[in-house]
């Protein structure tokens, strides 16, 4: 059971390499190797930008780091993607390798970044941009979105429940619900000097 729950728990790694291999028009193993480098690239971004932002969740003694939308993915503390993660970067290994593979560049760097050394570094220069740019505004903006949620009634409970069961397929659900059940969007219990805040939280305390 524990061997069978280490892929289960990885799988979004083994689908971002064997995307990448299968789509791969050439070299495929090169794909894969480099997929998994772009994901532990992918890892580590994720982890400095929490930690830089002071988002970096200590895990809670009734649900971890679940409550905090982080996981542990081969060691590394990150933004919980999910497996759809996994999918998404093998597809655009994929896509950024076939089109850069093949790549020869001129002069003293040509033998370091040319051919598959630079489908690595397109892929690295991507994802830390990505994670240090990209997703501090999406964060933003999913906060904006469960604060209208909260605060908009029957419609934002519409709202919730439509958004909720769109992004089952994806993985990224627990964007919408996590607020709810794990922060003061979902009510507090105070239990003697403790306080419990959190839907899910009240709820298991109760």
């Amino acid at each position: 059971y524990k061997c069978l729950t280490a892929v289960i728990s990885n799988l979004s790694v083994l689908f971002c390499t064997g995307l990448a291999a299968a789509l791969a028009k050439r070299e495929k193993h090169q794909a894969a190797f480099i997929a998994l480098m772009s994901y532990l690239v992918y890892l580590t971004a994720g982890n400095v930008t929490l930690t830089e932002l002071g988002l970096l969740a200590q895990p809670d003694a009734l649900t971890g780091l679940y409550s905090a939308g982080q996981t542990m993915v081969l060691g590394i503390q990150t933004v919980d993607t999910g497996v759809f993660g996994g999918i998404l970067l093998g597809l655009l290994t994929a896509f950024v390798y076939d089109r850069t593979c093949e790549k020869a560049h001129r002069g003293i760097l040509g033998g370091v970044f040319s051919g598959v050394r630079w489908s690595f570094a397109c892929m690295a220069a991507v994802l830390g941009s990505g994670a240090c740019f990209v997703w501090p505004p999406i964060q933003k903006a999913i906060a904006a979105v469960t604060g209208f949620i909260a605060a908009s009634g029957n419609i934002g409970l519409f709202l919730y429940g439509f958004l909720e069961r769109l992004l089952i397929p994806t993985g990224l659900h627990h964007l919408v619900y996590m607020p709810f059940q794990f922060s003061q969007l979902g009510g507090q219990l105070m239990v003697g000097s403790v306080t419990y805040t959190g839907a899910y939280v009240v709820m298991m305390t109760e």
